[in-house]
C-alpha cells in the first residue's frame, strides 16, 4: 500500500486565513522571507496529526463518530510545537464563535480521501483545550475501511517526523525497545535514541554506512556492539570511524555528522505506508559542501514523502522542477501555494537576498556581524549614512558584512555554527553578535555575553527590549525627537504629553501584576522561555524586578513593538495628528517608521542615543568619545603650531 499527502488546506489557522498546497509524491522545497509562514505550514501538519490520534478508537481500526453536539478534545498544554501565547493566537480572525480547519487529502493507492477537521475553543475557560470535529465523518470512515482491508491499523498507516537541528547526542543512551524509541522520535526527541535507531537496523547497516560515506564524500563506519549485549549493557556503546580518523564514540562527532545520521537513520527505522518527513532548515547545521549531496540522496529514496524549510539558495540550485514552492503575499493573496517554475528561480533568490552573503563581500570585509534579522543591518546602514554627515567618522560600515541569524532563539548554536563554517574560508576577521536584549535581565544578559566572548566574538545588546527600543533609552532625546514632529506646539506642552502617555499607559499599568497589560506581558514571556535555553532558570518575578534599577524604571526595557505601537497611536490621539504616513497601525509597521524617522531627525552627534554611539565604537565606524576629544585636541595644537 502507498499513501502520499496529496493537499493540505489552511483555514483561519494562525497567519493564513486561506491556504491550499498542493505537494508534489515525493520530494517539497519551501523557501520564503522570515516570517512568511513557513514553519506555520508545519505546525498545521502536526495539529492535523493530533485530531487524527485524538479520533482513532481504542481498536485501531476506526474513528469516533461524533454529532454537531459532540466533539473530542486535544490538550493545550499537549501543543507544544505551537507557538501561541494563548489559544486565541490559533486563529487568524480571532473570536469566540472562530473556528480553523485543516484539511490533509490522502491519496491511497491512487484513490483520494479529505480527512478534515474543525477546530475551535471554548468560551468559557481560556488555555485549556480545543474541540475538533471532523468536517466529513463519511471521509474517515472510508478510509479506515481502506487502511483495515490492506491488514493494518489507523496508528500505523501515518507516521509524521520532523527532524530539529542537533548540537549533540546523549553521551550515555540506555537500551531500549522499538516502542519506547517510536514513542521517543513522536515526542520530537528522536536525538535521544540514535544509537537504538542505528542498532535496531543493523542487519542494513552496510547501507546506512554507504549513504553517509557517499554524502561526506568519505569512508563512514560503524562498530556497533553485539546483540547480547543488550541483556548486559546498561548503555548502547557506537564506536564511529571517518574517513582516515581514528575510532571515536558516536557522541564526540561533530553536528554536521550527527544531523545527517539522524535524519537517515530515522527514515531507517520508521516503517509505515506514509512516512512524512518534515526537515527544518538543514543548512542550519549541515555544512554548505554537503547540502547538495543530502538532497540528492532525500530525492532517491522513494517511500517517503520531504517537506523541507530553507532560507538558503543552495536548496533551491539543486532542485528539480515542481519541487520548490515560493511562500509569498501573493501566494496567502491567491490562497493556493503551487510549485514555481525552475525558470523564476533567479527572482526567487532576489527575493532572499541577504540570507546568504557572497564569498568576495565576506572576503573584503573586516568584521563579520551577526545579526538577528535583516532589519537590524539594515537600520544600521542608514545611520551610518547619517554620521558621515553630521560628525567625522574613523571607518565605514561597507567594512562590516551583516549575517542574519534569523532570531534570537539558540543563538550560541547558530553562532557557534556559523562561525565554524566561514572560519573555514575566512581569516583575520573580526566577530561581532549583536542582538536584542527582550525579556533577559542584567544576569542573563552578561552570562550570555559571556558565553558569546567564550566563542571569541564581541557581544553587543541593544540597550532596550529590541533596537527600536532604544529610542526610550533617553527620555531627552526622546522628547527632541517627538518635538520635530508638532514643532508649531510650544516644546513644554509636548513633552508633558510624552511622559503623561508613558506613565498613565504603558508604566503605570505594566507595573500592576493583575493589568492586562502585564499578564499580556507575562504570556509572551513564557512563550518565549520555551525556546529560549538561556531563560531556563528565570521567573517573570526577575523579569518584572529587573526593570527597576537604582530607584528608576528603565522604561527601553519594557518597549516591545506592541508597546511603541501603543505609545505612538496614544500621542497621536492626544496631538490630534498622525506623526508620520503608514499604510497600517500594524505594530511591526509603526516601530518600523519610528526609528526610520529617527534617523531622518539625526543631525547632531548629540541625537545619537549612547547605546548606538557604543554599536558604532564596537565596529570602528565611530571612535571613543576621549580618544575623539584627544585627537581634536591634537589637531588644534597642530593648527596653532602652523
Amino acid at each position: 500500500m502507498q499513501i502520499r499527502l496529496s493537499e493540505i488546506q489552511l483555514k483561519n489557522f494562525k497567519s493564513f486565513e486561506d491556504l491550499t498546497i498542493s505537494p508534489n509524491n515525493s520530494f517539497n522545497i519551501i523557501i520564503g522571507e522570515n516570517s512568511a509562514g513557513k514553519s506555520t505550514i508545519f505546525e498545521g501538519i502536526h495539529l492535523w496529526e493530533k485530531c487524527y490520534e485524538a479520533f482513532i478508537l481504542a481498536s485501531r481500526k476506526g474513528f469516533y463518530k461524533v454529532r454537531n453536539s459532540t466533539s473530542r478534545y486535544v490538550n493545550y498544554q499537549e501543543l507544544d510545537f505551537l507557538r501561541l501565547t494563548s489559544d486565541n493566537d490559533l486563529f487568524f480572525h480571532s473570536g469566540r464563535t472562530r473556528n480553523a480547519e485543516i484539511t490533509v487529502t490522502l491519496c491511497v493507492d491512487g484513490e483520494q480521501f479529505n480527512l478534515g477537521f474543525k477546530i475551535s475553543r471554548p468560551t468559557s475557560i481560556s488555555n485549556a483545550f480545543f474541540r475538533i470535529q471532523p468536517i466529513e465523518q463519511n471521509q474517515f470512515s472510508s478510509f479506515a475501511e481502506k487502511i483495515v482491508a490492506d491488514g493494518k491499523t489507523l496508528d500505523e498507516a501515518i507516521f509524521i517526523y520532523q527532524t530539529r537541528p542537533v548540537a549533540g547526542v546523549l553521551q550515555y543512551e540506555p537500551y531500549l525497545n522499538d516502542a519506547q524509541v517510536t514513542k521517543k522520535i513522536q515526542k520530537g526527541i528522536s536525538h535521544e535514541v540514535l544509537r537504538n535507531k542505528i542498532i535496531a537496523k543493523r542487519e542494513s547497516i552496510e547501507q546506512l554506512e554507504e549513504a553517509i560515506t557517499k554524502i561526506l564524500d568519505k569512508t563512514v563506519k560503524f562498530d556497533l556492539p553485539p546483540k547480547t549485549r543488550a541483556r548486559t549493557d546498561e548503555f548502547v556503546s557506537i564506536k564511529v570511524t571517518i574517513g582516515a580518523g581514528k575510532k571515536q564514540d558516536l557522541h564526540l562527532q561533530g553536528s554536521g555528522f550527527l544531523q545527517i545520521v539522524e535524519i537517515l537513520s530515522t527514515i531507517e527505522f520508521l516503517d509505515a505506508p506514509l512516512k512524512l518527513l518534515l526537515v527544518d532548515e538543514p543548512d542550519s547545521h549541515i555544512h554548505t559542501k554537503l547540502q547538495s549531496n543530502l538532497i540528492s540522496h532525500l530525492r532517491s529514496i522513494l517511500d517517503n514523502q520531504f517537506f523541507i524549510i530553507s532560507h538558503n539558495d543552495q536548496f533551491v540550485t539543486n532542485a528539480g522542477e515542481g519541487e520548490v514552492f515560493f511562500l509569498s503575499e501573493e501566494a496567502k493573496a491567491d490562497k493556493q501555494l503551487i510549485p514555481i517554475e525552475h525558470r523564476s528561480f533567479d527572482t526567487i533568490k532576489r527575493a532572499l537576498g541577504g540570507v546568504i552573503l557572497s564569498l568576495e563581500h565576506l572576503n573584503q570585509a573586516k568584521h563579520i556581524a551577526f545579526v538577528e534579522g535583516n532589519d537590524d543591518a539594515e537600520y544600521l546602514k542608514a545611520i551610518n549614512v547619517k554620521l558621515k554627515d553630521i560628525t567625522e567618522v574613523s571607518g565605514c560600515l561597507s567594512d562590516v558584512s551583516f549575517f542574519p541569524l534569523r532570531g534570537k532563539d539558540n543563538i550560541l548554536q547558530k553562532v557557534e555554527y556559523n562561525k565554524r563554517t566561514l572560519t573555514s574560508i575566512l581569516r583575520g576577521k573580526t566577530w561581532n553578535v549583536i542582538f536584542d536584549r527582550d525579556f533577559s535581565t542584567n544576569e542573563v544578559d552578561s552570562e550570555l555575553k559571556r558565553q558569546i566572548q567564550g566563542k571569541r566574538c564581541n557581544p553587543f545588546s541593544h540597550t532596550g527590549y529590541c533596537v527600536e527600543s532604544v529610542l526610550f533609552s533617553d527620555i531627552i532625546i526622546l522628547k527632541r525627537f517627538i518635538y520635530t514632529f508638532v514643532d508649531y506646539l510650544p516644546e513644554a506642552d509636548v513633552n508633558r504629553r510624552v511622559d503623561t502617555i508613558l506613565h498613565d499607559s504603558i508604566l503605570q499599568p505594566i507595573s500592576d501584576i493583575h493589568s492586562d497589560l502585564n499578564q499580556t506581558v507575562e504570556s509572551r514571556f513564557n512563550g518565549q522561555k520555551r525556546n529560549r535555553p538561556e531563560f531556563s532558570n528565570l521567573e517573570y518575578a526577575d523579569v518584572m524586578r529587573s526593570w527597576t534599577i537604582d530607584g528608576n524604571f528603565q522604561t527601553a526595557l519594557v518597549m516591545s513593538k506592541p508597546f511603541i505601537s501603543l505609545f505612538v497611536t496614544k500621542l497621536e490621539e492626544s496631538l490630534g495628528r498622525s506623526l508620520f504616513i503608514r499604510t497600517s497601525n500594524d505594530d511591526e509597521e509603526i516601530s518600523s517608521k519610528l526609528f526610520l524617522a529617527y534617523i531622518e531627525f539625526l543631525n547632531d552627534i548629540n541625537d545619537l542615543y549612547p547605546s548606538l554611539r557604543e554599536l558604532f565604537v564596537q565596529l570602528e565606524v565611530l571612535v571613543e568619545a576621549d580618544e575623539q576629544q584627544e585627537q581634536e585636541g591634537q589637531e588644534g595644537q597642530e593648527g596653532q603650531a602652523a
